[in-house]
């Protein structure tokens, strides 16, 4: 989608899929079209540049803000020029497509994928915090009259609620899933043009969302026989 003189497209998933996102970046700037930011929905902002034949990678800095000149000093003597970043933490890097990636074996890779999840992870929890709040607000006499002379906003709300509640769960089980099916990961440190080729991003949603499903109607059917709402 094309807004102005800008590009919008929607993101795979930087925490599971940044090769094949890389790739997917890399495409877009062959075709004149660099990516300029990443909003918290997921989406990249694309402005026009001249067409560059280079790869791109993403990268996950699990460090201290203090030390981000350092770890950018890494990239650079390597080759690599920053792009963008999203909240410091997910870093995009174009270069030649000479140079290599800046992981010099497999236990660093994977110590960078762990504090990873571990991340995504914790911040599943603010949308769970944030549903909490919300059952302490809608249990105040004042909310549950209101809710109870309206059936259905009152069974949209409660959705909502119960989604945010569930998004621990939702990555712990994104996390098994993709830990499951992609078990040499850290094996393709220096190869992620060809990890990228392995990752089939719509057959893992059909099957994730299953799992979720699951999942969820259980969860769902839990806190109904229960009344837990």
């Amino acid at each position: 989608m094309k807004i102005g003189n800008k590009k919008i497209i929607y993101s795979k998933g930087l925490a599971f899929y940044a090769e094949l996102e890389g790739q997917r970046l890399a495409k877009e700037l062959a075709d004149g079209w660099e990516i300029e930011s990443i909003n918290w929905f997921g989406f990249y902002k694309l402005k026009p540049v001249p067409k560059e034949n280079s790869q791109v990678t993403i990268d996950f800095y699990p460090g201290k803000k203090a030390d981000i000149p350092e770890y950018l000093e890494i990239y650079e003597a390597a080759g690599w020029e920053e792009i963008t970043r999203y909240r410091n933490r997910y870093f995009i890097f174009k270069g030649p497509k000479e140079i290599e990636s800046v992981y010099t074996d497999e236990e660093s890779f994977s110590t960078r994928i762990k504090r990873e999840h571990t991340w995504v992870l914790l911040n599943s929890f603010i949308p769970f915090f944030i549903g909490l709040l919300a059952i302490l607000i809608l249990k105040n006499q004042f909310f549950a009259s209101f809710f109870g002379n309206h059936s259905a906003l009152s069974f949209s709300v409660n959705a909502i609620v119960l989604f945010t509640l569930m998004f621990p769960l939702a990555c712990i089980l994104a996390i098994i899933y993709y830990k499951s099916i992609y078990l040499k990961r850290s094996s393709y440190f220096k190869q992620p043009q060809k990890f990228a080729i392995k990752q089939r991003f719509k057959r893992d949603v059909v099957l994730s969302l299953t799992l979720g499903g699951v999942v969820g109607g259980i969860i769902g059917f839990i806190f109904g026989y229960f009344n837990l709402f």
